[in-house]
């Protein structure tokens, strides 16, 4: 039986106090084992799983001042590591649509090509940081569109599903989630057209030159 000075939630207390880095090895080593299998459990990446281990470990040291000592030492440190494999995925995620935009040639955008008729030097976001911000301008968008083209559009342009999935989750016929997906497309097109010209004629200025 573990004897209680040796616990976790003793190490923690006496790092608490003295906050030197022996201790917190000391701390880390006792705590790495368990979280990765926790946070492999998320990500199912051992190299993302020691990155974000790493990550917790410097969210600990900095947010020390935050921990309630009523609570678990390890609740906490846990709970950081969630919410660091949770991040990781919203960023493979958002990095897997953006790649997605570009690789089909941004076909919500394209499907209302904006006419060019100004010879003007845009000032603004550009290279990652102009798809970075479509995209959130797009998803926007996504989230202001009614029922059912609202649906069809997460699942398709942000979850990345087959048209076929979509299909059988939502109990549609093929031919209904292609045509909800065109309309939804297309509104949204042009809604950015209308909203956000500039950042549509950067990107498309952009696209001339890869």
């Amino acid at each position: 039986m573990q004897k209680k000075e040796n616990s976790i939630q003793a190490i923690a207390l006496q790092f608490i106090e003295k906050r030197d880095d022996s201790t917190f090895r000391t701390l880390i080593n006792r705590l790495k084992p368990g979280l990765i299998s926790y946070t492999y459990k998320y990500v199912n990446d051992m190299d993302l799983c020691k990155e974000i281990i790493s990550k917790t470990f410097i969210a600990v040291w900095e947010k020390l001042d935050q921990y309630n000592p009523k609570y678990n030492f390890s609740t906490w440190v846990y709970a950081i590591a969630k919410n660091e494999s949770l991040g990781q995925l919203r960023t493979k995620s958002r990095n897997l649509s953006h790649e997605k935009l570009t690789e089909n040639h941004s076909k919500i955008l394209k499907s209302y090509s904006p006419i060019v008729t100004m010879d003007i030097e845009v000032i603004g976001p550009s290279g990652e940081e102009l798809t970075n911000t479509l995209y959130d301008k797009t998803i926007e968008e996504i989230e202001e569109l009614e029922e059912p083209y609202r649906t069809v559009m997460i699942e398709r342009e942000v979850n990345q599903k087959r048209l076929q999935d979509i299909a059988e989750e939502l109990d549609w016929n093929l031919s209904t989630v292609k045509t909800r997906l065109r309309k939804a497309r297309k509104d949204i097109a042009k809604s950015i057209q209308e909203k956000h010209p500039d950042l549509l004629e950067a990107y498309y200025e952009e696209e001339t030159y890869y």
